[in-house]
C-alpha cells in the first residue's frame, strides 16, 4: 500500500479518499443506471415500478453516505469537534432516509406484484441492518450530542459505537451484494446470449465498485495513523 500512496499520513489518507469517492460515485451512477431507459425497458416508475428505486436508494444511503459518514471525523482532522458531530449526524440522517426510501420501495413493489416479504437471506440482512442502524444512530445521539452524557459513559461507549458502525456498514454491503446476485438471477442477466448484455455488464460493474468502495473505507477506519488527534480539551 505504502508503494501506491507514499509513506505521509495526510497525503496517502488525502490519496486514498479520493480512490474512494470515486468508486463510490461509480457505484451509484452504476446502479443508477440499471433501470435507464437507454438500457432497461424497465424504467423509473414510483406508480408502476417501484423497485427500481431500491438498488439506487439503497446504494446513495447506506453505502456511499454512511460511508462518508463514518469517515468524516478523519476527513475534516482539523475542524472542532462538535461541528463534525453535527455534520456525522447529519450524514447519517441523510443516509437513513436514503435506506428508509429504499426499504418502502421494495415493500411497495412486492404489495403490487402480490408477493410474499422477507423469504431471502438478503431481505433479512438488510432488515437486521436497517434496525440495527436506527438503534446507533438514536445511542449516539444521545450519548454524544442531546442531552450528551457524562465523560466517562461517552468514553466508556465509544469502542462499541465504532464496532457497530463498521458492522452495520459491512452488513449493507453484504445486503447489496446478495441482493445484486439474487436479482441477477432471477433474470436473463447471467445467460448466454441474453438481450440485456448491457445491462448485465453494468451490473457485474456494480458489485465491483461496491466491493473496492467497501474495502478503502473500512482500511482508512482501521489505520490508526489516520486518526483524528485527540482534543486538548476532554470535555468537548
Amino acid at each position: 500500500m505504502y508503494t501506491l500512496v507514499g509513506r505521509n499520513p495526510e497525503s496517502s489518507y488525502r490519496k486514498l479518499l479520493f480512490l474512494g469517492e470515486l468508486l463510490g460515485f461509480l457505484s451509484v451512477v452504476s446502479v443508477g443506471l440499471l433501470f435507464d431507459k437507454r438500457i432497461s425497458t424497465n424504467t423509473y416508475d414510483w406508480q408502476t415500478n417501484p423497485f427500481s428505486y431500491h438498488p439506487l436508494m439503497m446504494t446513495l444511503g447506506l453505502l456511499f453516505c454512511y460511508g462518508n459518514a463514518m469517515l468524516l471525523y478523519r476527513t475534516f482532522r482539523t475542524t472542532p469537534k462538535l461541528i463534525v458531530k453535527i455534520l456525522h449526524a447529519i450524514f447519517l440522517l441523510v443516509s437513513l432516509a436514503g435506506g428508509l426510501i429504499g426499504f418502502t420501495a421494495i415493500i411497495r413493489s412486492k404489495q403490487l406484484g402480490k408477493r410474499s416479504h422477507f423469504m431471502s437471506y438478503h431481505s433479512w440482512i438488510g432488515l437486521i441492518t436497517l434496525s440495527l442502524f436506527v438503534l446507533q444512530w438514536i445511542c449516539g445521539f444521545i450519548c454524544f450530542l442531546v442531552p450528551q452524557l457524562s465523560l466517562d459513559i461517552r468514553k466508556a461507549y465509544m469502542p462499541s459505537h465504532r464496532l457497530w458502525g463498521k458492522v452495520i456498514f459491512l452488513s449493507a454491503v453484504v445486503a447489496i451484494l446478495t441482493g445484486l446476485s439474487e436479482h441477477g438471477t432471477t433474470s436473463s442477466f447471467f445467460a448466454a446470449n441474453d438481450s440485456q448484455r448491457v445491462r448485465r455488464l453494468m451490473m457485474n460493474f456494480y458489485g465491483i465498485f461496491t466491493g473496492l468502495f467497501a474495502l478503502i473505507i473500512i482500511y482508512l477506519l482501521s489505520n490508526d495513523e489516520y486518526q483524528r488527534p485527540p482534543e486538548k480539551d476532554a470535555q468537548t
